[in-house]
């Protein structure tokens, strides 16, 4: 169904704001957490859930994990390995079925769900104390497979053979065939020092090409990728973390590299910019950004909210506020704290009956350096669950004082049927008009016309008396002009054809509330 939808992110449509703010509304970690944790043999102490999709076709959820062993002092406990992928599926996204799937002999066993693992290469001989590492940190479905084993594309790193970013393929996310050499090395994966193995793949199905999103230093920033002199490259006086940008029609070329994303002056002294997981949402880019925290005593990461509009240039949502902070010191989930907390590479947005999951590996300790906090049986590390409604990522609400006005830029109607996802409190209202460029009320479509939107919905749609859509306003240039009293406007869509009013559960403006849409064994 062709559409179009605004989140107002940024302020790339707003012309004015009178009393009316943006406000950040962070999603509801489940109740439940941590979701995934270690109960198997074969689990080890780390689980991160660096990979999730939601199968349409088959109705689940399916996530790669990252699992192993946290600490070099364990290397013993899985035969040298630890790091490696595990599979998991999932009906509701919240409770997850660990099938023992045996496609691979793992410390001479076969009963488990390890699909990937990595191996030592003696030639870098100083990454042997770490042990075996070599996991799946990306995984997205392939738009046009040449066959039916490239259903699945997939981005691994290695510490053994040459180090780097390896492409693979699969037909059904478990079997998988990488290539042999790495398709992206920068200078630091050839002269084998620092730690940058964070590799995220999606696909522009607008533009119709892949993006690949990696973990670099500024140093790289002038040459991202890495050749054969590199080997010799000396390390540099501070190891900083940036993230960088590379497209490719074909996965077989790195086109376009360049530095995206950091932290700045207006950052304090202390951050990094530790992890992104990027996606295409809608019209925008939806980033999830993982700033490290490194003050003395209180090494942690949380998660901000950043927006693109093309890929390239970033605003960070809402002054930088956590969208989703780590926990509070001293509380306890079911005896876990998320106080470290870590987004995965989602590939696309993950959203199943107009709820969106996003998960993050949490740990029950500061990042690096800090003393372990909870109990012991989640000493290293578990999956953690938020949700939120769908397009709610943020709103334009109503302050003080009042009338509260939202005008946008003027643009062109494209389609012919407008909805807004909204809610309203107490005696609140809004009301729409169109208005032409120049701010005059085009007939027809004033204030006094419209139907007025009460009500917390996903998709209201917006009426005037005598024109029930705006199918004779189709190719013009307009402004809408929102009228608004006690209520907060999440996105707006413009659309060819009606939907579905979707009522949300009353809530308090302040607060996010985390409603399933389907019963859950053991809620509470």
């Amino acid at each position: 169904m062709p559409h179009e939808t605004e989140l107002f992110l940024d302020d790339n449509m707003i012309e004015m704001a009178a009393s009316v703010v943006r406000k950040m509304h962070r999603p509801s970690k489940h109740p439940l957490n941590p979701v995934v944790h270690s109960e198997k043999w074969w689990e080890g102490n780390i689980n991160i859930p660096y990979a999730t999709l939601y199968d349409e076709d088959e109705k689940c959820f399916k996530m790669w994990l990252r699992s192993g062993w946290d600490g070099t002092g364990q290397m013993d406990k899985a035969e040298g390995h630890t790091a490696y992928t595990t599979y998991l599926t999932s009906k509701d996204g919240v409770h997850w079925e660990k099938p023992e799937i045996g496609i691979m002999e793992f410390c001479g066993r076969r009963d488990h769900n390890v699909i990937y693992v990595g191996e030592i290469n003696e030639e870098f001989s100083k990454f042997k104390p770490q042990g075996r590492k070599g996991f799946i940190m990306s995984v997205a479905r392939h738009p046009n497979p040449k066959n039916e084993n490239q259903k699945y594309v997939g981005v691994s790193y290695k510490v053994g053979k040459l180090r780097g970013a390896y492409l693979g393929y699969s037909p059904d996310g478990i079997r998988w065939q990488f290539d042999d050499e790495p398709f992206w090395r920068t200078p630091t994966d050839c002269a084998t020092w620092g730690d940058d193995h964070f590799v995220i793949l999606n696909y522009d199905k607008v533009e119709k090409k892949w993006i690949l999103w990696r973990r670099v230093i500024p140093e790289e920033s002038e040459r991202m990728i890495g050749n054969a002199g590199d080997r010799d490259w000396k390390p540099v006086d501070r190891y900083f973390r940036v993230w960088a940008r590379a497209e490719s029609s074909d996965l077989k070329e790195l086109k376009n590299c360049r530095m995206i994303l950091s932290t700045d002056a207006n950052d304090p002294p202390d951050t990094e910019a530790y992890n992104l997981s990027c996606y295409k949402y809608e019209n925008v880019y939806v980033g999830y950004l993982n700033v490290y925290h490194m003050r003395p005593g209180s090494w942690h990461l949380d998660v901000q909210l950043v927006t693109s509009r093309n890929g390239l240039d970033f605003t960070r949502v809402c002054r930088r506020e956590p969208f989703i902070p780590s926990g509070t010191q001293g509380y306890y989930n079911n005896g876990w704290i998320d106080y470290d907390v870590r987004l995965g590479c989602q590939a696309e947005p993950l959203i199943v009956d107009d709820t969106v999951y996003v998960y993050y590996h949490g740990f029950n300790r500061n990042h690096g350096k800090g003393n372990k906090q909870g109990c012991d049986r989640f000493e290293g590390g578990c999956a953690g669950l938020v949700t939120f409604k769908r397009d709610r990522f943020v709103s334009l609400e109503t302050g003080l004082p009042g009338p509260c006005k939202l005008v946008t830029k003027p643009f062109v109607v494209k389609y012919p049927k407008l909805f807004l996802n909204a809610a309203t409190w107490q005696d609140g209202t809004i009301h729409a008009e169109l208005l032409t460029r120049d701010w005059n009320v085009i007939p027809g479509f004033s204030e006094a016309q419209s139907t007025a939107i009460k009500g917390n919905a996903l998709s209201h749609p917006v009426r005037w008396e005598g024109n029930a859509d705006l199918g004779g306003l189709v190719g013009r240039e307009v402004r809408l002009r929102f009228c608004m009293k006690n209520a907060g406007i999440h996105a707006m869509t413009f659309s060819t054809e009606d939907l579905e009013l979707r009522k949300v559960a009353d809530r308090d403006p302040d607060e996010a509330a985390w409603k399933p849409s389907f019963n859950l064994v053991g809620e509470i």
